[in-house]
């Protein structure tokens, strides 16, 4: 039992140490302006983020993706106050790097009906400055011990993701950020709306 123990820690600790990348982003702060991008829909469809966002007050969440259970837990969440979030004249919906194909996942497992874009090629994250990016090392120990083929899911081998976050903007510019490298905290459903309502 000890020596499970030990290995557990060993690899949690190796893990954390590879992921340390995380804490060296820098995103947009609030009155930036968005950058300009473009995202698929499931239909795999390209679309401008301006063009998604349009005229209206938007809520971004960035997520790592379909096979991440704290981010269909926090869609999940978030899915029950979808409608008070769009009864406040907002819209919400999520960015992951998977692929178009594997969008759907996000809506199944998370049972949530928030429309999820796909951002496959990484260029949303980098813009928004959420990009951190896996090594060779962990990439490999995902794969192997964990069965999570982040090529598989992204369809591309640039093996980076976001460090989950939510942006509010109004206008084309951002009003406020969440940005959390600790990716098994998410900012709670009650906590939003309290921000949503002082916007």
């Amino acid at each position: 039992m000890k020596s499970l123990m030990l290995l557990l820690a060993l690899v949690s600790s190796h893990i954390a140490f590879s992921q340390n990348t995380m804490f060296d982003i820098c995103p947009l702060k609030v009155g930036a302006e968005i950058p300009s991008v473009t995202l698929a829909n499931k239909e795999n469809k390209k679309q401008t983020l301006t063009q998604i966002i349009g005229e209206k007050p938007s809520v971004l969440i960035f997520y790592r993706g379909a096979w991440c259970g704290y981010c269909t837990k926090h869609l999940a969440e978030l899915n029950e106050v979808k409608e008070e979030v769009e009864s406040l004249g907002y819209q919400i919906f999520g960015v992951t790097v998977d692929q178009a194909s594997k969008l759907e996942e996000s809506n199944l497992k998370s049972e949530s009906e928030i429309q999820v874009y796909s951002d496959a090629n990484a260029e949303a994250i980098k813009a928004f400055g959420l990009d951190w990016q896996v090594d060779d090392e962990l990439y490999t120990k995902y794969k192997t011990s964990y069965k999570l083929d982040l090529e598989e899911w992204s369809g591309e081998s640039h093996h980076a993701l976001p460090v989950p976050a939510v942006f509010i903007v109004k206008e084309g510019i951002v009003q406020f950020q969440y940005v959390n490298p600790n990716y098994n905290t998410r900012l709670k459903a009650e906590t939003l709306l309290a921000v949503l309502k002082t916007l």
